[in-house]
């Protein structure tokens, strides 16, 4: 078929989706059109004013704890709003309008961004400590260290590398064609594929990771899917973005250009603007090949294991065997991977990728000049400034960030948020990706209350999970024999809290820690021979954490408690691979947790957080899994632990999420209507539904049995509220985010999470404990009648 057959077929497809976006669109902006999104009440609401206090209703406690935690919800309360009309702008007001992202050259910031870089700046400090020459400290501090220090030092302005990575390219490739120079006519693409991936932890052709065999639990498997790209799926697939596809090519245009000036080699512009649209034409293929997010939420379908030799059948133009070879380079032999499972994750895409390289589609010039203009992208930080600046303006986000990590991409990043807080920010950001459990150690290590912590959170998390199972005996759409399966499940759930304990030990006999570090232990070396040197630091980073996190583990047995991302980062996950959840440490802080601050904040904060990664084991995705991590009772097309009638109740509520979130929408008000898809964000949905719910019962259970009923006390400054208020305001306060126009589009388009405004007033509409406990009256937004509500793993 040739290649001009090819564009007509896109176009018409594209033109028919488009044709669709608009019907929908028309649909959905008769709904919206009178919303807003901005920090202004509805001229509509009818304010009421705060609970009047009084005296003898509880007792205030003015313990410094209590102080921070009142000082913390006050940063957003705007108490002339009625919660029970719009309890996002009652819980985030203020904090919305002290927030100038002009001023901060942000595009978005959030209570938890916040949160984040004050753990950050508490890593930062604490490797202004540490030595790297003494040998007392562990490798894995002082690498750590080295990596900081050279990064911080001399991210802002390092050494010039272009020629260095120029004769890289001509190494992999034989020339530049976008120079004119001339390709190897024997250049073997899947042999540089891996080793782009391996040593630049770029994906090009594809990106690999391993993880715990869907269907297998005791052993890991290869996955094996599209490589990330730099815009949203939409943007290259639906012609009403043309104009950012038309800007995609302009910026691609800049950036090979600064380059090529660089190197200082002659170059034609007209030839470079050519290889910048080609560059983009074929990711606006792979993009078309790919599967969209909302059809990547069936993993029976995503499951198509081979091993190399039946792979090489099935897709004969892919070279199998050089593409594991530079993945497993320095790891294992081939007599190892040629039996490893590798399970292919999106089929059409890999015939798409198979008739390219039978030479139906492309031609060499144009997947050379796509791969390099990838490499260079990712390495444009050690280019001239200009090229720099070039990616920089594109808002290019490193491919370790916007990948994610875990076969359903958890932590996936569309922004580089911490660069603008200065370089300690971003290269913490950066080295907390590519070393996850350095920065994790040093930052465990300085907690003096870290056992009693993790305890507090463990029991806390006890009681969640006893009541979630209470929520799911609710339910009268669920037989008995799914309910104990139910119930195995979240039985067997296996609870990281805080950090890998095994990895980690007591703190002071680190050999587990080095061993495990071992792919990165030549950075102490490089930095003690030229501190200046942060390419080389980067370069055995980006491959240290390929090697350890996702090719080493092939070569040893599966573990479910697998940690998977670090113990600094503010975050929260569950992986339904593993049937696990994970707790870092960092997230125990405001606006989540303390210790000392009253269980009503904590229960709402962390305990809803893992009530939400509990309830990701029941979403649309986790039921698909069984109580060991494995698909569980597969059909021809789907698996899932229910019977076929309770599969159908699960399918009604889980559509109930999905049309409430695709009809009630937080619509962008310039440009194209957008609504979060409710599709696509459904997971994220039923897990904040569930899991908040199934906290708030467990902070009721620990009033009533480890208070003996006695309510906490009130926090000084928010005398009016109940402790069941400060429960509701905690959550909605964690949500707070302001946003650029821009960001909110990004968001809509390629996030699973729906915006802070409709995860805070939708699950207050879907929970009528809230409510009842804002004396709300039936039929108001917040409070509405029983028909207007989903209810989510709750029968009652």
């Amino acid at each position: 078929m040739s290649a001009q057959i090819i564009t007509v077929v896109i176009v018409l497809a594209a033109v028919a989706v488009a044709i669709a976006s608009l019907v929908l669109n028309i649909i959905i902006l008769n709904n919206v059109n009178t919303l807003t999104t901005n920090i202004n009440n509805n001229p509509t609401y009818h304010y009421t004013p705060a609970p009047a206090y009084n005296s003898s209703s509880g007792v205030v406690g003015n313990s410094q704890a209590y102080k921070n935690a009142a000082a913390y919800l006050l940063n957003g309360l705007d108490d002339t709003v009625d919660p029970c009309q719009d309890f996002y702008a009652f819980t985030c007001n203020k904090f919305l309008a002290n927030t100038d992202l002009q001023k901060l050259h942000r595009s978005r910031l959030g209570t938890y961004d916040q949160a984040q870089v004050d753990v950050y700046n508490e890593v930062a400090a604490l490797l202004d400590a540490i030595d790297v020459t003494d040998t007392k400290v562990s490798k894995t501090e002082r690498i750590t260290k080295a990596a900081f220090d050279s990064c911080r030092k001399n991210l802002g302005n390092p050494t010039d590398k272009t020629q260095t990575i120029y004769k890289e390219i001509q190494t992999l490739f034989g020339g530049v064609p976008f120079l004119g120079e001339a390709l190897n006519a024997n250049v073997d693409y899947w042999d540089v594929a891996g080793h782009i991936e391996q040593q630049h932890a770029v994906g090009t052709l594809f990106y690999t990771i391993a993880s715990s065999d869907y269907k297998d639990h005791t052993r890991n498997a290869l996955y094996v899917g599209p490589p990330g790209l730099s815009l949203a799926r939409d943007f290259y697939v639906k012609p009403q973005y043309i104009s950012e596809v038309n800007q995609r090519v302009q910026d691609v245009n800049d950036m090979l250009t600064a380059f090529a000036q660089a190197t200082g080699k002659p170059f034609n512009a007209a030839d470079v603007l050519a290889a910048a649209q080609e560059t983009v034409n074929f990711e606006v293929q792979i993009a078309m090949a790919s599967w969209p997010d909302d059809l990547l939420r069936n993993y029976q379908q995503q499951y198509n294991p081979y091993t190399i030799a039946t792979a090489n059948k099935a897709y004969s133009s892919i070279n199998w065997n050089s593409y594991l070879a530079e993945l497993f380079n320095g790891v294992t032999d081939a007599n190892q991977y040629s039996g490893y499972n590798i399970v292919v994750t999106e089929p059409s895409y890999f015939a798409w990728v198979n008739s390219v390289f039978s030479g139906q589609i492309a031609n060499s010039t144009v997947v050379a000049n796509y791969m390099i203009t990838q490499l260079i992208s990712d390495e444009a930080d050690f280019i001239n400034p200009t090229t720099h600046q070039a990616a920089s303006k594109t808002n290019y986000i490193h491919y370790v960030l916007r990948g994610g990590r875990g076969v359903t991409k958890i932590g996936k990043r569309d922004s580089r948020k911490f660069d603008i807080d200065g370089l300690s920010q971003g290269c913490l950001d950066l080295l907390t990706a590519y070393m996850p459990y350095g920065t994790g150690y040093v930052y465990v290590k300085s907690k003096k209350e870290k056992y009693t912590v993790q305890s507090d959170v463990r029991n806390q998390t006890d009681l969640i999970i006893s009541n979630f199972q209470n929520m799911i005996d609710s339910l009268q759409w669920m037989d008995d024999l799914s309910k104990d399966r139910a119930h195995n499940k979240s039985g067997s759930l296996v609870k990281n809290f805080g950090w890998p304990e095994t990895l980690f030990g007591d703190f002071v006999d680190f050999s587990v820690i080095d061993n495990y570090h071992q792919d990165y232990q030549s950075i102490i070396d490089i930095y003690n021979k030229d501190p200046t040197n942060l390419y080389d630091i980067f370069s055995v980073l980006k491959a240290g954490m390929e090697i350890r996190e996702f090719y080493r583990i092939m070569t040893e047995p599966a573990k479910r408690e697998n940690f998977l991302q670090s113990p600094a980062m503010v975050n929260a996950w569950y992986q339904p691979e593993r049937n696990s959840i994970t707790f870092p440490y960092a997230a125990w802080n405001p606006p989540y947790y303390n210790f000392d601050y009253p269980q009503a904040y904590n229960f709402a904060g962390q305990g809803g957080t893992g009530g939400h990664e509990l309830t990701h084991g029941y979403d649309d995705e986790g039921v698909q899994f069984g109580f060991n991590g494995e698909l569980s009772n597969c059909e021809w097309n789907k698996c899932g632990w229910m019977d076929s009638n309770s599969s159908s109740g699960f399918i009604d509520m889980a559509q109930c999420v999905v049309t409430q979130f695709s009809t009630q929408c937080c619509p962008e008000k310039t440009g194209n209507v957008h609504c979060a898809n409710g599709a696509t964000t459904q997971g994220e949905n039923i897990a904040d539904l569930g899991g908040q719910q199934a906290a708030y019962r467990a902070y009721r259970q620990y009033i009533a049995t480890q208070r003996n009923g006695m309510e906490e006390d009130r926090l000084p400054g928010m005398e009016a509220y109940t402790p069941n208020q400060i429960f509701w305001i905690t959550y909605g306060y964690s949500w707070c985010m302001k946003q650029s126009d821009s960001n909110l589009v990004h968001q809509l388009l390629t996030n699973p999470h729906a915006p802070a405004q409709c995860r805070t007033n939708q699950v207050m509409q879907d929970i009528p404990e809230f409510g009842q406990d804002f004396g709300c009256t039936k039929g108001s937004p917040m409070y509405p009648e029983p028909a207007g509500r989903c209810k989510v793993w709750v029968g009652n």
